[in-house]
Formats: structure tokens, C-alpha cells, sequence
């Protein structure tokens, strides 16, 4: 799942993007008011004159907004940084002490090391929370709101009801890019349990025509009927609205600036989410999920003390992949993991491994390494995006748990 601290570098990257707004605001407003017709006649003239009235001082006050909502993310972008930071360490000291207390229940100092380390997690999510706060105050300030009520620009829900779909969905959504794995991006949503499934399946052909038959468009009451499974059994689920903050893909692209639009996994959010509630999915785990979305049976490997998965286990799963099934793959609960991965076009780079996080299985090696694909998406700050090769030394140290289907059984 997403960690609850968020990502600072993609707000970071957030706030970078609204100071090159801001900038080119502002040279608008100075090529415009250089352009000033002084020496024009005529009605022309005078529109010229009245447009440049108009528009200046609202070039302005969004060159101000801007540049100051951009500075307010880069102020919450390094308290999520230090937050999540002193969250790691209790963390980490949280874990050594449960495992000392397995082995020595009478341990007294390492009973005392997990409760100083509980008291400074707990610390660290009332400093973030805080932070938050004052951020989205901050914001709202900057920004202001439309006529409707909503902010004109809440990349992270925070002026909103987080656990209530609200963005009206349009008959876009399942254009030809929809069906792209590598175009599937995560929001702020902690379901990569269940977003990694849809990219799985998007990610085969079975999987694929799968999802082209359980999501349809409805053009009478504009939404989507989207087929879950409840032990076994197909039930329909209507979708009108999806979470403005859940998985996206992109849209539209102009110069420094983009759009995106609900994916085709924000159907999926939406829909379990009206059957089974908000918190079953911000948070979960990949089996339940998978049952869920597919209605075939699931299996799951995993190892004890969260320990990687070995050669014979990485060749089971080899055999799923090879009958066109879909695999999703677990990474370690906590702790910092810097790896060497491989592109596709034979290149190497250094990528940070998300913790309590799912990946998409898209193919083995025969040495073992494993290609996987992350569900943040593309240009995410922990490895940028699309497939990449691990080598199997690494997922036999790092990735222990498994969890897989095949939609064509």
C-alpha cells in the first residue's frame, strides 16, 4: 500500500510544476502589456483595450496563486520527509523488539525499546496531520473555490471527503490507452493490493479481454457496469462516480503542461468500495482483492518471517506466467531498500523498493531474475515506472509473498 506519509518527491515535483506556471504567467502578463495598442483606432482597439483590462489583473492573481501554492507543498513535502523518517526508524525498532520479545518474553529492555519507538511513530503522524492541516489551509487561501463549492485544484483530497467518490465519470474512460498496464497510475489511495491485480490482468491477453467484458459503459444513465465476484458469483456494480484522488491515467499533453483522467482501475476502486466500503480499500491484501475482481481461485505463497521467495517457489510461479496467468508479488514490511534493476533496453539504474507494497509479476528468466511493473505508475519517485528486471538474489532477499490467478481456468 501507499505509505501513509505520502510521496514528498511527487509533491516536491507538484510544487516545481506550479512555480513554472507561476513563471510563465507571469511573462503572459508582460508580453501583453507591452503589446498595449497605444497607437490602434478604432473598435478593434478599444476590444484590445477592454480584454487587457480584463485579463491582466487575473493573470496576476494566478501567477500569485501559483507561486504560492507551490511554496506551501514544498514546506509540507519536507515535513513529510522528516515524518516519515522518524517513522521508519520506530518502525524498525518496533520490529526488533517483537522479535527479541519471541525470543525472551521477559525482556524488559526491549519491551521499553517498543514502546518508546510506538510513542515515536505516533509522534510522527501527529507532526505530519498537523502539517496537513496547515497546508490545506494554506491552499485554500491560495487558491480559493469554484461556484460549485470544490477547490479547483486538490491533487490530494484534502478538501474533500476522501472516503466518497466525486468525480462524475465520462465515456472516455475506456479509450485504446486504457488498456495500457504501464499507463495505470496510483493515486493517493493505499490500494496497490488491488490496483496491482488490474494491471496483472491488463497485463495478459486473457486478462485483458477480461476486463474488456466485465466493465461496460452505459449510456442511458452515463456510467459503467463493472462485474465483481462475491464467492464465486458475478454481481453487477453501477459506477457514476470515482475517487478524484484514485488511480489515473493520462490524458492530454501541452508543452509543460498535462492532464490525466480516472483509469480504468478507478472503476474498480469505486465499485469495491460501494460493495464492501472505503476500508477495505485503503488498505488490504492482494488474495481477497484478486477473488474479488476475477472470481476464479486464488493461490498464495509466502514465507514465515517475511523471508524472500526462493529458486523452487520463483519457478511456480514461472508455470503461471507461462499459462497466462497474473501474479502480484509483495515487498518487505519495512526498511530502506535500494536495488539495481535492468531496463527493457538492457540499461541498469538504481530504484528505492516500496515498502508493504504490491508489484505486477509480468514475466521470468530463466535465471530467476523477475520482471515486475510498480502500480504508482509512470514517472513515480521510487523507480520511475514501466517493466524493469530484478535480479533473483534480490527477490530472494526482499519480495516474500506471492499471490496469483489465471482468468483463462
Amino acid at each position: 500500500m501507499v505509505s501513509g506519509f505520502g510521496d514528498p518527491a511527487a509533491v516536491e515535483t507538484a510544487a516545481a510544476s506550479l512555480r513554472t506556471g507561476a513563471q510563465a504567467a507571469e511573462r503572459a502578463r508582460h508580453e501583453a502589456a507591452r503589446a498595449r495598442p497605444d497607437t490602434w483606432t478604432g473598435a478593434a482597439a478599444d476590444a484590445y483595450r477592454a480584454a487587457l483590462e480584463r485579463t491582466l489583473p487575473e493573470t496576476v492573481n494566478i501567477a500569485d496563486a501559483l507561486d504560492a501554492a507551490g511554496s506551501t507543498l514544498r514546506r509540507y513535502a519536507a515535513v513529510q520527509r522528516e515524518a516519515a523518517s522518524v517513522f521508519a526508524e520506530a518502525q524498525d525498532d518496533v520490529d526488533r523488539s517483537a522479535r527479541a520479545l519471541r525470543g525472551n518474553p521477559l525482556d524488559l529492555g526491549a519491551a521499553l525499546t517498543g514502546l518508546r519507538a510506538e510513542f515515536a511513530a505516533t509522534a510522527a503522524l501527529g507532526q505530519l496531520q498537523e502539517a496537513a492541516a496547515t497546508a490545506a489551509a494554506e491552499l485554500r487561501a491560495a487558491i480559493g473555490e469554484e461556484g460549485d463549492g470544490r477547490p479547483w485544484w486538490d491533487p490530494f483530497g484534502w478538501f474533500t471527503d476522501a472516503e466518497d467518490p466525486d468525480e462524475r465519470v465520462s465515456d472516455n474512460i475506456l479509450d485504446d490507452d486504457a488498456f495500457d498496464p504501464d499507463d495505470v497510475a496510483q493515486g493517493s489511495i493505499g490500494d496497490c493490493f488491488m490496483l496491482s491485480s488490474v494491471v496483472a490482468l491488463l497485463n495478459t491477453d486473457a486478462g485483458d479481454a477480461f476486463i474488456r467484458d466485465h466493465v461496460r459503459w452505459d449510456a442511458e444513465r452515463e456510467g459503467y457496469w463493472v462485474t465483481l465476484y462475491a464467492n464465486g458469483e458475478p454481481e453487477e456494480v453501477f459506477v457514476e462516480y470515482v475517487f478524484d484522488n484514485g488511480a489515473r491515467q493520462s490524458d492530454w499533453d501541452w508543452w509543460i503542461f498535462g492532464g490525466d483522467k480516472p483509469s480504468i482501475a478507478a472503476l474498480y476502486e469505486a465499485a469495491i468500495r460501494q460493495e464492501y466500503g472505503y476500508d477495505f480499500i485503503d488498505g488490504g491484501v492482494p488474495a481477497e482483492a484478486m477473488e474479488i475482481i476475477t472470481g476464479h481461485p486464488v493461490d498464495v505463497i509466502e514465507n514465515g518471517n517475511y523471508a524472500g521467495l526462493d529458486a523452487d517457489q520463483v519457478d511456480e510461479l514461472r508455470d503461471v506466467l507461462d499459462d497466462g496467468g497474473q501474479v502480484v508479488i509483495s515487498s518487505p514490511r519495512s526498511g530502506d531498500h535500494q536495488i539495481t534493476v535492468t531496463d527493457p533496453d538492457g540499461n541498469s539504474r538504481e530504484v528505492d523498493v516500496v515498502t508493504s507494497h504490491s508489484y505486477v509479476i509480468t514475466r521470468i528468466d530463466p535465471d530467476g531474475s523477475v520482471w515486475m511493473r510498480n502500480p504508482w505508475g509512470p514517472g513515480n519517485s521510487a523507480d520511475g515506472g514501466g517493466e524493469f528486471r530484478v535480479s533473483a538474489a534480490d527477490v530472494e532477499d526482499l519480495f516474500w509473498r506471492a499471490t496469483m490467478t489465471n482468468v483463462t481456468e
